[in-house]
């Protein structure tokens, strides 16, 4: 767990942490439903963006004329990430674009920080090895190139691994490479390959990932990639986690489905109810959960056009404000629902930050993920804060020695 004013630096911003960065695929407003960019209405204090969607050729024309992330995304003076676009390679045996073609993508987008190509694996790969080989291979070639450009943007190698071995070899390559270019490599770092986990059930081994390297590297930034849904979240920074990225806000909302604090999605639409009755009484129960968060914890929402406040305390509200989320035959609603999705999400931030500044964290997230499909995870990333309070003195720690080197033994604990 963390100081509650720790920040962070990405170029010349500070963002506190924990934090979320909405992911935004390019063209997502207008065309999948957005009518306006909902930054500011949704208190979004950072921004992700995908290099892959610069292989499209409206993209490439606009980036060789000029294309600025901040300034064409109306997102000014706050971070912005651009992805690799790794991710639409996991099931491909090769990637079919080159890191230094990624980087001069990255460069020209203005981004804060690029990230590197990675090469990200399902569980169930048979060549883990070689795809993390050619992580690093990449990694290397983009930080001899970046080394040239030290004020343009900061790297972000991403950490692949399932095995305390994997990781110790992936973070020990990357220090190597770190040392040999002068770039400080490690500063901002990525896990990748974790979503899948915890999708397949296995959100413990997450857990057992990202404690492991933010052991490891108790001073970076550590990101966590697609981790971010409004239960997953809170688990990835528990376990050590400054951020995560998320693009369910819109994905989700293209599907009609709607996120609440403390709950699973919920479908605003009629299609997988058993009749009228059945999907009357599930929007009632949305209906209920707003009025209970709005008068727990001060949840409010508001029009998603003119960005005015809504009381949900009030009933009619209540109702007036669920039906601009429903959709029974169209889908005109999908830019209030997606709205509504990053505003919830961006709120459960913050309820996390003022959890940790409170000193009620552990309440908070019992709360959150108590009785959830994540609570065994949970407890388990409890049990590991525990040891590894016990486990670290001070008086290990040497003057001399301010970043020690921590070995991972065969349980992802501290030597």
């Amino acid at each position: 767990m963390y100081d509650s004013e720790r920040t962070i630096s990405l170029g010349p911003h500070q963002l506190a942490v924990p934090a979320l960065f909405a992911s935004y695929r390019l063209g997502d407003f207008p065309t999948s439903g957005l009518r306006k960019f909902p930054w500011a209405m949704t208190r979004t204090e950072a921004l992700l963006i995908n290099a892959y969607d610069f292989t499209r050729r409206k993209y490439q024309l606009q980036l060789a004329s000029g294309w600025n992330a901040a300034q064409d995304l109306s997102f000014s003076k706050r971070p912005i990430i651009i992805d690799s676009g790794a991710y639409y390679f996991m099931k491909k045996a090769k990637i079919s674009i080159t890191p230094s073609q990624v980087l001069d993508i990255e460069l020209r987008s203005n981004a804060d920080v690029g990230v590197a190509l990675d090469h990200p694996f399902p569980p169930d790969a048979k060549d883990k090895a070689q795809r993390i080989a050619t992580t690093i291979r990449n990694t290397e070639i983009m930080a001899r190139q970046i080394a040239q450009h030290p004020q343009a943007m900061a790297l972000m190698p991403v950490i692949h691994g399932h095995t305390p071995g994997q990781l110790r070899r992936c973070i020990g390559q990357l220090r190597a490479i770190a040392d040999r270019y002068h770039t400080p490599l490690l500063d901002h770092v990525g896990i990748g390959s974790l979503a899948p986990l915890a999708q397949r059930g296995d959100a413990k081994l997450a857990v057992d990932v990202i404690h492991a390297v933010r052991q490891a590297l108790p001073r970076s930034q550590i990101h966590c990639f697609s981790m971010g849904s409004a239960l997953l979240m809170h688990l990835a920074f528990y376990s050590g986690a400054d951020s995560v990225d998320s693009q369910t806000w819109m994905v989700s909302a293209g599907f009609k489905l709607a996120q609440l604090p403390g709950h699973y999605v919920m479908r605003m639409a009629k299609r997988e109810y058993k009749g009228e009755e059945h999907f009357r009484r599930a929007m009632g129960q949305f209906r209920h959960r707003l009025a209970v968060l709005a008068q727990q914890e001060g949840f409010t929402a508001k029009d998603w056009i003119s960005g005015h406040t809504i009381d949900l305390t009030q009933a009619a509200a209540r109702r007036d404000y669920v039906s601009g989320l429903i959709d029974l035959k169209g889908n005109q609603h999908v830019h209030n629902r997606a709205c509504h999705n990053l505003w919830s999400f961006n709120f459960e931030v913050r309820q996390y930050r003022q959890a940790q500044r409170t000193g009620l964290l552990d309440e908070f997230l019992e709360s959150r993920l108590g009785g959830t499909r994540y609570s065994a995870a949970f407890y388990h990333a409890k049990k590991l804060h525990a040891k590894a309070r016990s486990a670290v003195s001070p008086k290990l720690i040497s003057p001399a020695c301010p970043r020690p080197q921590l070995a991972l033994t065969s349980d992802y604990s501290v030597l």
